[in-house]
């Protein structure tokens, strides 16, 4: 009887046992229509806290979600690859935060405000479609150069 639990757990755990929830998907993009670098989408709600990395493009998914409202916050929008070489500095993939004190993290290309999702402004409801998200770039932060073309 013993083994059978065993193995029925083994299985849950390999196969999965009951929902799994949502796939959420989208693309974040900033105010002048170009595609956030890298950084982390993070959803917030009674049912949990949700991340998700943006990938090349701006495109982001996050699995498993719970059906239910949530608030989003953005963070770790950079044009600098993080590099985990330097002395100190780490970027978590699961915070999209640099961590170390030696370090200062690059500046971030979006306004302050996206960091926290009481302040963000933008919010979902799971079960839907695609979540597209557009961000204020911070100020100072420029745009992609143009390449001139010949």
């Amino acid at each position: 009887m013993k083994n059978f639990f065993l193995v029925v757990g083994l299985m849950c755990f390999v196969v999965g046992c009951g929902s799994s929830g949502a796939t959420v998907t989208g693309k974040v993009t900033m105010d002048d229509g170009s595609a956030a670098p890298r950084g982390t989408v993070s959803l917030v709600g009674e049912a949990g806290t949700f991340l998700g990395p943006i990938e090349s493009g701006g495109t982001y998914t996050i699995v498993n979600v719970a059906d239910g409202s949530y608030d989003v916050a953005v963070t770790g929008v950079s044009n600098e690859v993080p590099d985990d070489s330097d002395a100190g500095m780490e970027f978590d993939d699961e915070t999209g935060e640099y961590v170390g004190e030696e370090l200062e993290a690059p500046p971030s290309l979006i306004k302050d405000i996206y960091s926290n999702p009481t302040t963000s402004g933008l919010s979902i409801t799971v079960p839907g479609g695609s979540y597209d998200l557009q961000l204020e770039r911070a100020e100072g932060s420029e745009p992609p150069a143009e390449e001139d073309s010949p």
